[in-house]
């Protein structure tokens, strides 16, 4: 008997449900699962506020991906007749040969993409809310924005659906199989076969797939939102941080301000990491607030957590399953890859299609040495 499906993404949150939208306006049969209900508070595609940028200091491969999720999600907002994304700009800060600066710069080699470089005078003249020390420099960005991430899941659920995509939510992942030509899924919704399948699945990837030594580590992040009403003309801002990667922060709806710490935080299983924000959380974001947007002043009006899936360079993981040619993930998000999730999702599915997807930087055997 042929599989009910031609296709089953497991997992609906950023790149799950960009592969959801992505399978079924290809004319795929496909199904969505999920055992909770996206967008939740459970992983990390929640809040008001993801950064969107086409600066991309972590490696050059990323620019001319940015460019292809950049026209997907304007083309969703078409499509949805929401606006997903506002560009406020962006203010990378840090010293001239740090990788804030210099590696943002870079990225741009080549492009015309509008930036400019502001030694600490120039900067602190055009940004007055922004403290820059003597020794920095500032690289503007113009077209950085703000892109709205539960909102945008939700379209790509919408659009999916309007496609003809069917999504079970409360659908825990029990256990799986795969043979060459079917794929079966046993979860608490019930169980459903399809001829190939997507893993989405972010920091609990290492828990399903069943991948020997998968390389992903759940990392517990914590961000404060502020009441920013005292904070004029404030735009993005990436800064250095001696206890992590960095500091940033950006203008979220309502009148706030989302301020958090970029990578140092707990690891362990990712169910253990789902606590709340502790007062040592908050101090030091606290501390950032203070150096970098005294205007601000602490007026913190929420925290909450979110959970990373880290692979060890910082760059996602997106392949094949070794044991399975009808089964492709993608993980190691690594806390910057919610503004990719457009072009992810539709590249997942050319992969799970057999189709060329440019993917080769992001294969898992970069880690077999």
């Amino acid at each position: 008997m042929p599989a009910t499906h031609d296709l089953i993404v497991v997992g609906l949150g950023a790149w799950g449900s960009a592969a959801l939208y992505h399978a079924a306006r290809a004319g795929l049969r496909v199904l969505g699962l999920d055992r909770f209900a996206p967008p939740h508070r459970i992983s990390a595609h929640h809040g008001n506020g993801r950064v969107i940028r086409m600066a991309s200091p972590e490696a050059p491969d990323y620019t001319p991906m940015m460019a292809r999720a950049y026209a997907l999600w304007h083309r969703l907002e078409r499509e949805s007749g929401q606006t997903l994304i506002v560009e406020p700009g962006g203010c990378y800060v840090g010293g001239r040969d740090s990788e804030i600066v210099a590696g943002s710069l870079a990225s741009f080699a080549g492009t015309d993409l509008a930036h400019a470089l502001l030694g600490a005078a120039e900067a602190r003249r055009c940004f007055p809310w922004l403290t820059v020390g003597d020794d920095e420099a500032v690289l503007w960005e113009p077209g950085c924005g703000v892109i709205h991430p539960e909102n945008a899941i939700r379209a790509h659920q919408a659009g999916a659906a309007k496609a003809g995509a069917e999504i079970r939510t409360g659908a825990s992942l029990l256990r799986w199989n795969a043979t060459p030509d079917r794929v079966t899924l046993e979860t608490a919704a019930g169980t459903f076969e399809a001829g190939r399948a997507i893993f989405c699945l972010g920091a609990w990837a290492p828990e399903h797939l069943g991948i020997p030594g998968l390389p992903v580590t759940p990392e517990r992040q914590v961000v404060a939102i502020h009441d920013a009403r005292g904070l004029q003309g404030h735009r993005i801002f990436v800064a250095p941080c001696a206890e992590a990667e960095c500091v940033y922060g950006l203008p979220e709806p309502g009148e706030t301000y989302k301020v958090a710490i970029h990578h140092g935080g707990r690891s362990g299983p990712p169910d253990t990491l789902l606590d709340q924000p502790t007062a040592e959380d908050l101090a030091l974001i606290d501390r950032y607030v203070r150096l970098r947007l005294p205007a601000l002043a602490c007026r913190r009006v929420e925290a909450f957590t979110c959970l990373y899936g880290d692979s060890p360079d910082r760059h996602f993981i997106l392949d094949r399953h070794p044991d399975h040619a009808n089964v492709v993930y993608g993980t190691g998000c690594s806390g910057r890859g919610f503004k990719f999730a457009s072009v992810i999702g539709e590249r997942l599915v050319k992969l799970a299609r057999g189709e060329a997807a440019e993917l080769d930087f992001f294969r898992r055997a970069r880690f077999a040495a």
